[in-house]
């Protein structure tokens, strides 16, 4: 294997491997869930809603990042859906932070919490971009 796909393999790894991590907020005691919620907005109930969301959307990257990690095994057969992936996080990521930095100029009041969205949301846009560029050296037909 060549020296950028290696490259692409441990970057892919790192993001998958770490995405599935999630999969402990998706079983985490309630206490946990709803001291995370007052952490962030005191004035939210922990309902259905909000426990479906988190434990819904943990579970949703467990699985996207077990994906992340098998097209890693085998990049030439899995080069359309990782550059599909890829895409996806470069577009989805780098309209948000645009969003994001349109409401932070417009004065929003901003606390903790917009920093946390913001990272998370630079870091997937970062990675996606990387994953992008990463790729354009594999072709379906390399080994």
């Amino acid at each position: 294997m060549a020296k950028p796909q290696k490259a692409l393999v441990a970057t892919m790894r790192v993001m998958g491997g770490s995405m599935m991590l999630a999969i402990i907020a998706a079983f985490m005691p309630d206490a946990w869930l709803e001291a995370a919620v007052e952490k962030v907005d005191s004035s939210v109930p922990l309902g259905p809603m909000v426990e479906y969301m988190a434990r819904g959307w943990s579970a949703f990257y467990f699985m996207l990042g077990g994906l992340i990690w098998l097209f890693s095994t085998d990049l030439p057969r899995y080069l359309p859906a990782t550059r599909w992936t890829s895409w996806c996080y470069t577009w989805i990521n780098g309209a948000f932070l645009l969003v994001i930095g349109w409401l932070y100029a417009n004065g929003g009041s901003w606390d903790w919490f917009f920093w946390v969205i913001l990272f998370d949301v630079a870091v997937a846009f970062l990675f996606g971009l990387a994953i992008l560029l990463m790729s354009r050296k594999v072709t379906e037909a390399s080994a």
